[in-house]
C-alpha cells in the first residue's frame, strides 16, 4: 500500500513476467516519493505485456545505505525483505532503476540481488567522504560524513562491482552541463561516469544538453520512453513513434485521434493497425503520442464539456 507509513509499493503482473525495482530520489523539502510509477505503467502499455514492479523510497535520505524504514533497520535486513518480495513474485528476470540517490540505490541493491540489468541516471559511484573532498564535490558531503560517523562502510560501488567478479549489465546516464556556476565549468557527475565506464559490461551515455537531472532533459526531448525501453527491455528506439521522430503520417494520426475521441475500444484500434502491418510498439507509441498532444487534449476537454452541458439541459 502506498502511504506515508509504507515505503514499498508492489505491483504484481499476475503472471510470469520480468520485474523492475525502482528507487526514489532525494526530496529534501517534501515527503519522499516513489519514482517512475506512472512511467513504468506507460511502458507496460507500449510493450503490450505486463511486468512486475516494486517501488522503494528512502525517507531518511541515506542513499539506501541504512535500509528502508518499515522494511529493515539496516541495509542487510532491508535487502533480505526485498529479496523475499522478489521471491514471492518469482520474476523471469530482475532489473533495477533509479535516478540520483535512487540511481545509487539501484546499483547497490542490484549488485546484492544479482539483477540481470541495472539502469541508473546521475548516480554517484561512491559515498566515501574522502573522495568527495578530494574532488571538491560537496553536494552531498554532509550525508556522506553522517553515514561514515555511524559506521556505514562499503559505500564505493565501483569497488563492490569489481568484487562481484562477473561483468555487470550496467546502463548509466549522465549530463555534461554543470548544475550551477559555483560548481565550476565541469559537471561533477562526470568523475563518477568515468569511474563506472572502466567496469566490464558497463555502458555510459553522456547527454551534452543535460545537467544532473537527466530525466527532465529526456522528458523535454520526448526521449525518456525510448531510453527506458532500450535500457530495460532492449527495444530498438527506431520502433517508437515520437513527435520528433514520426513513423506514421498525418492520415494515420488523424485516424487515431478520431477513434480515441469517439471512445473506440483501444484493443480493437491497435489490432486494426497491426492488420495493416504496423509494428505493435509503433502503433501503441503513436496512440500514446496522440493522446498527450495539446490539440487532442483540448478537443477531448471540449467534447467532455459539451456532453456535460447537453446532459444538464436534457
Amino acid at each position: 500500500m502506498d502511504n506515508q507509513q509504507s515505503h514499498i509499493l508492489v505491483e504484481d503482473a499476475g503472471e510470469p513476467a520480468p520485474l523492475v525495482i525502482t528507487f526514489g530520489f532525494a526530496l529534501w523539502k517534501e515527503p519522499a516519493a516513489f519514482d517512475f510509477v506512472g512511467r513504468l505503467r506507460k511502458l507496460e502499455f507500449l510493450l503490450g505485456r505486463p511486468f512486475h514492479r516494486i517501488h522503494l523510497r528512502d525517507p531518511s535520505m541515506s542513499w539506501y545505505l541504512q535500509g528502508v524504514a518499515g522494511l529493515g533497520a539496516t541495509l542487510a535486513s532491508t535487502l533480505d525483505e526485498v529479496a523475499g518480495q522478489v521471491h514471492a513474485l518469482s520474476p523471469t528476470r530482475v532489473m533495477t532503476l533509479g535516478q540520483s540517490m535512487g540511481g545509487y540505490g539501484a546499483i547497490r541493491y542490484g549488485l546484492a540481488l544479482g539483477a540481470a540489468r541495472i539502469v541508473a541516471i546521475g548516480a554517484l559511484s561512491t559515498m566515501e567522504p574522502a573522495i568527495s573532498r578530494e574532488r571538491g564535490d560537496t553536494r552531498w558531503l554532509s550525508v556522506m560524513e553522517r553515514l561514515a560517523a555511524q559506521g556505514v562502510a562499503d559505500t564505493d560501488l565501483v569497488e563492490l562491482a569489481r568484487r562481484a567478479g562477473t561483468p555487470l549489465e550496467l546502463r548509466l546516464h549522465y549530463g555534461e552541463r554543470p548544475d550551477a556556476p559555483e560548481q565550476g565549468e565541469v559537471n561533477l557527475d562526470l568523475f563518477h561516469a568515468d569511474r563506472f565506464a572502466a567496469l566490464p559490461g558497463c555502458r555510459v551515455t553522456r547527454h551534452p544538453g543535460s545537467d544532473h537531472v537527466v530525466v527532465n532533459h529526456l522528458k523535454a526531448s520526448r526521449e525518456l520512453d525510448a531510453v527506458l525501453l532500450h535500457d530495460l527491455f532492449d527495444i530498438d528506439p527506431a520502433r517508437l513513434h515520437r513527435r520528433t521522430r514520426p513513423l506514421l503520417d498525418d492520415d494515420w494520426l488523424r485516424w487515431i485521434a478520431e477513434n480515441r475521441l469517439r471512445g473506440a475500444d483501444l484493443g480493437s484500434q491497435v489490432a486494426a493497425m497491426l492488420q495493416r502491418g504496423i509494428d505493435p510498439i509503433t502503433a501503441r507509441s503513436a496512440i500514446a503520442e496522440v493522446e498527450r498532444d495539446p490539440v487532442f487534449l483540448a478537443a477531448s476537454q471540449l467534447l467532455a464539456t459539451s456532453s456535460q452541458s447537453s446532459g444538464s439541459h436534457s
